[in-house]
């Protein structure tokens, strides 16, 4: 990558994200305090849906945006979807991958969070990557630690059909599958105006949005080669952009 190359921020809160309207609502519920968190038997989020659409860039956000919102009160005066992480709480990640996914893994889990939580919401904060991969067994236990009152599990998924019922049940549900392509036009504007460019038209963008089929991966790499195409022929705007999935 060259010096002036064009790079897209990492997000710093949700609305660095472009989501499905209810799937804003549910996770800004929780960081403005309106969905008690975790509590009432609730202390799990699944983020399931397509590859590439944000899951684990979201599931690494939110332990510091839960942990800021229960833990300080500035985060509670503004917009839930501008609470950035001023917390940095401590979390276990885990991928449940072949050889990771059986009942040793929910043990270890289980053994982590009996250990008092130094984070600033005295919550324990637990990210499983590809949740549903674990073994039947393993889900089996798995249900039995969400029990506990002081441990937020924050999982991924591309296949929710294949998530314990007992599980999906003590979760909050978050759809991260193909939101309505407005939703993404300030993200990808601001991808231009960072870099100094003129944005092209929305309709240009939306037509990017829809060739990238839900991927957030796709979408940014087209953005992300139009402005540095852009920018090496001196241009100071940008009014095509080329499909990588066309």
């Amino acid at each position: 990558m060259t010096s002036n190359s064009v790079i897209v921020q990492q997000p710093k809160c949700l609305r660095d994200f472009a989501l499905q309207p209810n799937s804003r609502y549910k996770l800004e519920s929780i960081l403005d305090l309106t969905l008690p968190f975790p509590d009432n038997g609730i202390c799990g989020i699944i983020l399931y849906g397509l590859y590439g659409t944000g899951k684990t860039t979201l599931a690494n956000l939110l332990p510091g945006l839960i942990d800021t919102a229960l833990s300080d009160p500035n985060s509670q005066i503004i917009q839930p979807s501008l609470i950035v992480d001023t917390t940095e709480p401590y979390a276990d990640h885990y991928a449940c991958a072949q050889g990771q996914n059986g009942t040793q893994l929910t043990q270890q889990i289980q053994n982590r969070t009996q250990l008092i939580s130094l984070n600033n919401s005295s919550n324990h904060f637990v990210i499983m990557d590809e949740v549903d991969n674990l073994t039947e067994a393993a889900q089996a236990g798995f249900k039995a630690i969400m029990n506990r009152h002081n441990v937020v599990f924050i999982m991924t998924t591309n296949n929710l059909d294949k998530i314990d019922g007992g599980i999906e049940n003590r979760s909050v549900v978050i759809d991260m599958n193909v939101p309505p392509a407005a939703n993404w036009l300030p993200i990808l504007r601001k991808v231009y105006t960072d870099a100094n460019l003129t944005p092209p038209t929305d309709e240009t963008l939306e037509r990017v949005v829809l060739a990238g089929r839900g991927s957030a991966r796709a979408i940014f790499s087209d953005v992300v080669m139009a402005a540095n195409q852009a920018k090496r022929a001196g241009h100071t705007a940008v009014s095509n952009v080329a499909n990588l999935r066309s």
